[in-house]
């Protein structure tokens, strides 16, 4: 039976059997090197490397079913799946450095990969506009495989051949069911410009136009040596250690994946108070992470990247109040922005006195786009002077008063035990019918 490899750049990682007709893996495969075989193929510290895991891991490759405006396209295309452009090609992304060939395929990374090559772009303007084109697409381009649910693409700068990752707002159908407003290209922008001014490791983002839509450009955070790999696939390859709560262990995944251990508490106090001040709800475990070389394997935080979904984007008030903020304790079903703010473990690091200015500079850059009335930009510059003040004040030593998450019954019986008592001596008539001691307040719980 033939076999197909997956490439880490010029590096065989893994030898697998698989059907020519359905093109999918007939074998769990050999692994060829191990220092390079994709997480994905290890959880919670255990192989997880069989056939279905195999083709998972390929399709997961594909653009996303939910990306916006992503039918059309297919049927632009004449194709009935994301997973059959996929197919078509190599698989290679300007996100990390695997591919797949066939055993018996000549082909070289130096030959195919797009961090070197160059590619056809016109494919990348149908997944951005939506528009269709009579003409012969390429498939052999980045775009098949770039992740994610808003309209984007890759192009190449003809000047400096940096690859530009172009990110524009949703449609109108994708905005009214994710509540999002379109403001997330410039939310970007504003982003990486206060990453700039607190010196925090960002990607630099500008504003640009394609058609009628605002578009969020950067380039390329990663070298032709290089690969982004997500907290989610660091984290769901160990296994996790009991007591530790989801900051630290992502401290402890990173660690152990090969990052220093310093750099990667500064690069997550860097976006927890950054996600703080702009008011981020999507920071969720594929928006940070950490970037690789994949040929000494040194290992380094990823900047801050994807903060679009800020700055009360898709709200209908401007407010100060706690929000549901990713990724930490949302296991909590309570608003947890406060409580991750108390993570933040050096606040020396960090000069407020830069942002004097910096909610003036929002409501401006925002009333650039037109969309927002007078008096929800004086509701933001209101609202960011207050979070510049919450943090001023909580790097001079005030105590940030935020109830902990109840772990477990002992913790809620030590907090609200008496109340508990109370509530339930009234309702059964007698305290002592029910009794005071833990185990008779869980028998309640319980019922």
């Amino acid at each position: 039976m033939p076999r197909k490899l997956i490439m880490c750049g010029d590096h065989p990682v893994l030898a697998f059997e698989y059907d020519p007709e359905s093109g999918r893996a007939c074998s769990s495969g050999e692994v060829l090197d191990h220092d390079r075989l994709p997480l994905e193929f290890t959880t919670h510290g255990k192989s997880a490397l069989y056939a279905k895991r195999i083709d998972e891991w390929w399709r997961s490759r594909a653009i996303p079913s939910t990306r916006d405006g992503i039918r059309r396209v297919l049927e632009s295309l004449g194709a009935a799946s994301t997973d059959e452009l996929l197919d078509r090609t190599y698989g290679l992304s300007l996100s990390d450095q695997y591919w797949v060939r066939r055993e018996d395929d000549p082909a070289e990374w130096k030959d195919v990969n797009f961090f070197d090559n160059s590619f056809d772009e016109a494919l990348g303007e149908i997944l951005l506009t939506s528009y269709s084109s009579s003409h012969d697409i390429s498939l052999n381009v980045p775009d098949v495989s770039t992740s994610g649910d808003l309209p984007k693409r890759w192009t190449i700068d003809r000047a400096t051949g940096r690859r530009l990752l172009g990110k524009s707002g949703p449609t109108p159908v994708h905005r009214a069911r994710r509540r999002l407003t379109g403001q997330e290209p410039m939310n970007e922008v504003i982003a990486s410009r206060l990453c700039m001014r607190l010196g925090v490791p960002a990607v630099r983002y500008s504003l640009a136009r394609n058609g009628n839509r605002l578009v969020s450009t950067c380039a390329d955070m990663l070298s032709n040596h290089e690969e982004l790999v997500s907290a989610w696939q660091v984290l769901q390859s160990v296994k996790a250690v009991n007591g530790l709560n989801s900051h630290d262990q992502w401290i402890r995944a990173a660690v152990g994946f090969g990052a220093d251990e310093r750099a990667v508490r500064d690069a997550t106090d860097d976006w927890l108070v950054v996600d703080y001040l702009m008011r981020n709800t999507d920071r969720h475990y594929s928006n940070f992470g950490l970037i690789r070389n994949i040929e000494t394997l040194a290992v380094r935080p990823a900047p801050i990247y994807d903060t679009g979904a800020s700055l009360w984007s898709g709200e209908l008030d401007v407010d100060g109040r706690d929000w549901f903020a990713k990724p930490f304790y949302t296991a909590t079903g309570k608003p947890s922005a406060l409580r991750q703010l108390r993570l933040v473990e050096d606040w020396s690091r960090f000069d407020l006195d830069a942002l004097s200015d910096w909610p003036d500079e929002v409501a401006y850059e925002l009333s650039r786009m037109r969309m927002f009335a007078p008096e929800r930009l004086d509701a933001i510059r209101v609202q960011l002077v207050k979070r510049i003040g919450m943090l001023r004040r909580i790097s001079e030593g005030e105590v940030l008063r935020v109830s902990d998450p109840i772990r477990n019954k002992t913790d809620l019986m030590d907090r609200f035990g008496e109340t508990l008592r109370k509530n339930l001596g009234q309702r059964d008539g007698d305290a002592r019918s029910v009794g005071t001691g833990p185990d008779a307040l869980s028998r309640h719980l319980n019922r």
